[in-house]
């Protein structure tokens, strides 16, 4: 795997210059943004990723996504209602921590999986993340596409180029790329 290959997910609910200048700067760059009720902001961030070619998620509601017609949608770990199954060719992108998160993912017809903890964040202890070892193990049986989540940094990604990701998702590697 080539690092610069991989598909890129930015995860927010803000759009700065900074973030912008940094999102340009990636061929398979995603922007998934975190419903906080702010339709307006949404409505704006969609508009920019359009404009610039990068495809718009939102995160944990489907009928906001319908209406704003966004690219797809991911679904946290922790929403287990099985309505996503995909009707309306989004594209819907979950997160898993482990292989029962897995098989609800699947059920709600995920089409790829974010797998997190990877390294260790302000979130997650070093006893509570994958690593590179786990996260190849865990998904070692998995059909769909997995990317990289949690922790990720200018040190430890190039770790990644040892696991079967094919795309990583954050927001502060994104954010302090220089």
């Amino acid at each position: 795997m080539n690092i610069k290959n991989l598909r890129y997910f930015y995860f927010g609910d803000n759009l700065n210059n900074i973030i912008k200048v940094n999102l340009s700067k990636y061929k398979y760059i995603s922007y998934i943004f975190i419903w906080n009720n702010n339709k307006q902001k949404a409505f704006e961030i969609k508009k920019y990723c359009k404009k610039n070619n990068i495809k718009f998620y939102i995160s944990n509601n489907v009928n906001f996504a319908k209406n704003i017609k966004a690219d797809g949608i991911h679904i946290s770990r922790f929403d287990r209602k099985i309505n996503y199954i995909n009707k309306d060719k989004f594209d819907i992108i979950g997160t898993s921590h482990n292989q029962l998160d897995y098989y609800f993912k699947k059920q709600q017809g995920c089409k790829s999986l974010f797998i997190s903890p990877i390294f260790k964040t302000k979130k997650y202890s070093e006893n509570n993340v994958l690593g590179t070892i786990k996260f190849n193990l865990l998904s070692k049986n998995w059909i769909m596409p997995v990317y990289a989540l949690g922790g990720i940094n200018k040190k430890n990604i190039i770790k990644l180029t040892r696991t079967r990701t094919v795309g990583i998702g954050g927001i502060t590697y994104i954010e302090t790329i220089k």
